[in-house]
C-alpha cells in the first residue's frame, strides 16, 4: 500500500500489529509516523508507551522484550525499529522470529522503519509483511496529491499560489526528475525560502524564477540551450556555474550526453514517423523533460547529434585515460560543440 492508503487506514484505527515502511520519501515516512503516535498515545503517557530502537544498537531481545511488555493506561504501545537491516545482519532472521513478528497481539504497533530500503523485496521477512499487506511504499508524491500538498504548505504560512504556478514550481525543482534526488524536504525548504522572499500574499512565477536554486537537471537544458545557439561565452558560463555547484565532472559529462542521447533518440523517432506521444514512452521521460527535448530537438540532425556523441565519448576518453586539467578539457569540448560547422 501506499501513504496515502496508509493514512486512510490509521484513521479508521483498523490497523494491523506491525508493518513495514520504505521508500525514497523519507518526509512521507516522518510524518506517518507522526501519525501512528499521535493517534495512539496521548502526550502525557507517550514516554511510557513508545519504545525507540536501533538496530545498530539492539538485538532481537530488546525487540521481543518491547513487544511484550504491556501498555500502561493505553490501548496500544507503538515500538518503532530504525536501521532494521543492521540488526538483520547483525543477528540473521530465523523462522520462529517471522513467526514472532506474524503474531504479535493487537496490543502494540511495530513500525519497521526502513528508511534506507536495506530489507530487500526477496527476503523472507519482507515477504513476510508483504502476504499480510504490511507493507507500505512512501513513494514521492504524484498528480493532484503533489499539487494539494504544495497548495496546503503554502497556504498554512499565509500565502496563496495558483494551479499553474505549482506546476511550474514543480517543473523548477526537478521533483519529478528521474536523475535528481529532490524530496519532499528540498521541496518544503524551497516553499519556506519562497515564503521568505515574497513580499505579498501570492507567490508568482517572477518570484519563482528569482528565488528557486538551479538544479543540475536544469542546468544542464539551459547548458544545451547554449550549444545549439552556438553561443560559446554563455555555456562556459553555464559549465563554471554548475561546476561551482560541486558536481563532479564525469557526472556533468554524464549529463550532457545523455540529453545528446534523448536528443537522438527524438530525431530518430520523429524521421521514422511517430507521434509525439509515442516517443515520449519510448525515451521513457517525464512531460516536463520531453518538452525540453522535442523543443532543442528540431535545431540537429541525426548526423550532427551522431558527430557530437561521438566528440563526448572521445572527451571521455581523455579524462579517463591522461593526467589533465579536467575543467580546461570540458570547457574545449563545449567550445569545440559551440564553433562546429
Amino acid at each position: 500500500m501506499n501513504y496515502i492508503e496508509f493514512i486512510k487506514i490509521l484513521r479508521s484505527k483498523n490497523v494491523q500489529p506491525t508493518y513495514i515502511f520504505q521508500g525514497d520519501e523519507k518526509y512521507l515516512m516522518d510524518i506517518a509516523l507522526e501519525e501512528v503516535i499521535k493517534t495512539f498515545l496521548t502526550k502525557d503517557l507517550e514516554s511510557i508507551n513508545l519504545s525507540n530502537l536501533d538496530g545498530k544498537t539492539n538485538d532481537f531481545g530488546d525487540l521481543i522484550s518491547s513487544c511484550e511488555t504491556l501498555p500502561f493506561m493505553s490501548t496500544k504501545r507503538v515500538i518503532v525499529l530504525k536501521n532494521p537491516g543492521v540488526l538483520v545482519e547483525k543477528d540473521g532472521v530465523n523462522e520462529d522470529m517471522i513467526k514472532f513478528i506474524e503474531n504479535l497481539g493487537d496490543h502494540q504497533i511495530l513500525i519497521v522503519f526502513d528508511s534506507n530500503n536495506d530489507i530487500k523485496k526477496n527476503t523472507k521477512l519482507y515477504k513476510s509483511f508483504s502476504k499480510r499487506d504490511q507493507n507500505v511504499n512512501f513513494e514521492k508524491l504524484k498528480g493532484t496529491d503533489l499539487n494539494n500538498w504544495i497548495s496546503k504548505k503554502i497556504n498554512a504560512l499565509n500565502k496563496t499560489i495558483t494551479p499553474a504556478d505549482i506546476n511550474y514550481l514543480i517543473q523548477q525543482s526537478s521533483y519529478l526528475s528521474r536523475n535528481i534526488t529532490t524530496t519532499l524536504y528540498d521541496l518544503d525548504n524551497e516553499i519556506k525560502k519562497l515564503v521568505d522572499y515574497s513580499k505579498d500574499d501570492k507567490i508568482t512565477k517572477e518570484l519563482i524564477d528569482n528565488v528557486l536554486v538551479k538544479t543540475l537537471d536544469k542546468s544542464i537544458f539551459d547548458l544545451l540551450a547554449a550549444i545549439s545557439r552556438k553561443d560559446a561565452d554563455k555555456a562556459i558560463a553555464l559549465f563554471d556555474d554548475i561546476y561551482m555547484m560541486n558536481e563532479p565532472i564525469p557526472k556533468i559529462l554524464f549529463m550532457i550526453s545523455r540529453q545528446f542521447r534523448l536528443l537522438l533518440g527524438y530525431n530518430v523517432y520523429k524521421n521514422r514517423g511517430y507521434g509525439q506521444g509515442e516517443i515520449q514512452s519510448k525515451l521513457g521521460i517525464k512531460p516536463y523533460e520531453f518538452t525540453k527535448v522535442s523543443t532543442q530537438g528540431g535545431g540537429y540532425s541525426e548526423k550532427d547529434l551522431e558527430d557530437i556523441l561521438e566528440r563526448i565519448l572521445e572527451t571521455d576518453r581523455i579524462l579517463k585515460t591522461r593526467q589533465t586539467d579536467d575543467k580546461l578539457i570540458m570547457e574545449i569540448l563545449l567550445v569545440n560543440l559551440c564553433t562546429r560547422k
